[in-house]
């Protein structure tokens, strides 16, 4: 047991014999013990904002997974699969606002209870009390960017695998009153009345298709809907109807048929509920790893210098060089040199292409198509940039919510509703400068490491200097006080 004065029994020396604890042992203990303590705090508010931002996020689908089950007769494992694989790119999202979340809630518990008072009063140093959170923050931000680069396609890849084999599944109808109803193979059907419970249909309309001829028309009272035991046969039932039909030409001429029936029965093949899994080879750029994309930006370049050499060798043709065409049409995918080039004014024809364009009117098509080719390879090259710059920006966001949520927690006194719209406000704008950067660095108005990289360097700025001021590193500008006899201010005499 350790006395005061940072001194311990010694065994053989007497019951009152200590020997004294080196002070800087005694420090880096407490250091230890209160880095444990301030990392302990942050966990349960962690999980609980993970929990509650990924239900938020997922309340959008919900409804679409429950009617995959309900209307379209998808087993219910299968949507316990769609939603798991759903949650990748939820999870990328919600765990950094989940870090803001926690970094709130902790110190602003701390805050409450004047824990960061007494810590304040003891002369210890906040900055070392952020120095946990911050390397718990950067850890996890390492984490998500190996989860974004390898689990996250890989989930994206099986989850649009999965909803194609979903959507070439036919569907157990959802019945509609008054809606022609398209999914089954060959048939349009029509009803004017469905009882739910009985899934008895009343007034039906159907129309068969017929290739190369007019469709027959079938009317019927009633009806009843089911599936054949394999599930990949609906069975319609008609009650009380007619049949009417323009059969093909027998010997020049065409008889319209009428039929009159009590029952008839139509065996739809191909229209049941079986899913039947496929595996799509495609990827689509968030189905790709960062290597992927790489690749398939060189792939982009590589056409794009192709296209280059193929146009100049059509340009030689009408005497021009590439000093005449390229400043038209850019010759580099480098944003940075579309703006200069800007700056420059480059753009104008040069006199031999305003010669060329008058002689050769196809001249002008040529020109045209070079410059879609180019736009469209520059967007396809921006896209996969933005990408590959996604895959790290949102896992740094997670230090970058450290470092406002904890100044900005050590100044709110009350957990709760504040902590909640401090949190949804700033995730909202994060969220919102990414959406909008990704837009415009597909539009090509930004380059794409900027796109995606301004919110963290926006906030991160933010966050560093009201840090320093929350340690007091950098001292906050005080309002001088008024002199006690300044006009106005004083006592009248």
């Amino acid at each position: 047991m350790t006395l005061a004065g940072g001194a311990l029994p010694v065994k053989g020396l007497g019951p009152n014999s200590v020997a004294p604890v080196p002070t800087h042992e005694v420090g880096c203990a407490a250091v230890r013990i209160l880095h444990s303590y301030i990392l302990k705090q942050h966990l349960v508010p962690l999980l609980l904002g993970f929990g509650v931002v990924t239900f938020i996020l997922e309340m959008d689908v919900l409804f679409d997974y429950l009617d995959l089950v309900v209307n379209r007769g998808v087993s219910p494992f299968v949507v316990a699969q769609l939603f798991l694989l759903s949650l990748g790119y939820i999870v990328a999202l919600s765990v950094p606002c989940a870090v803001l979340v926690a970094a709130l809630m902790t110190f602003g518990r701390l805050s409450q209870d004047n824990e960061i008072t007494a810590l304040r009063t003891g002369g210890v140093n906040l900055a070392s009390v952020l120095v946990g959170p911050l390397v718990a923050a950067a850890v996890l931000a390492c984490g998500l960017t190996l989860f974004n680069n390898h689990v996250l396609p890989e989930a994206n890849h099986a989850f649009l695998n999965l909803m194609i084999n979903i959507g070439r599944m036919r569907p157990t109808v959802r019945l509609q009153e008054g809606v022609f109803i398209t999914d089954f193979p060959g048939y349009n059907l029509l009803v004017q009345s469905v009882n739910g419970r009985t899934n008895e249909m009343q007034g039906v309309t159907i129309y068969q298709m017929n290739a190369g001829g007019p469709p027959n028309l079938i009317l019927a009272k009633r009806g009843f809907l089911t599936y054949t035991p394999d599930g990949r046969t609906a069975v319609l039932e008609l009650k009380d109807g007619e049949i009417h039909e323009i059969p093909a030409e027998e010997g020049g001429s065409r008889k319209y048929r009428r039929m009159v029936f009590r029952t008839h029965t139509l065996h739809i093949a191909g229209a049941g509920a079986i899913l039947e899994r496929s595996v799509r080879e495609t990827r689509s750029d968030r189905e790709m790893s960062a290597r992927q994309l790489l690749g398939e930006r060189r792939r982009v370049l590589e056409q794009h210098r192709i296209s280059r050499a193929q146009h100049l060798g059509r340009m030689a043709a009408y005497g021009l060089s590439p000093g005449d065409v390229e400043p038209v049409v850019p010759a580099s995918l480098s944003w940075w040199s579309r703006t200069f080039a800007a700056l420059r004014g480059l753009g104008a024809p040069s006199p031999r292409l305003e010669r060329a364009l008058r002689e050769s009117p196809a001249l002008r098509g040529e020109l045209e198509l070079w410059r879609l080719e180019h736009r469209a390879l520059e967007r396809r090259a921006s896209e996969l940039s933005v990408e590959v710059h996604k895959k790290f920006s949102l896992p740094a966001a997670c230090v970058v919510f450290v470092l406002i949520g904890a100044p900005l927690g050590m100044r709110v006194r009350r957990a709760g509703p504040a902590v909640a719209f401090v949190s949804v406000a700033f995730f909202l704008f994060y969220y919102l400068c990414l959406v909008g950067g990704e837009e415009l660095a597909n539009r090509l108005l930004l380059p794409p490491w900027l796109a995606m990289w301004l919110p963290n360097l926006v906030l991160g700025a933010w966050g560093i200097v009201a840090t320093l001021h929350a340690v007091e590193l950098l001292p906050l500008r005080r309002p001088a006080p008024a002199a006690v006899g300044a006009p106005g201010r004083g006592r009248a005499a």
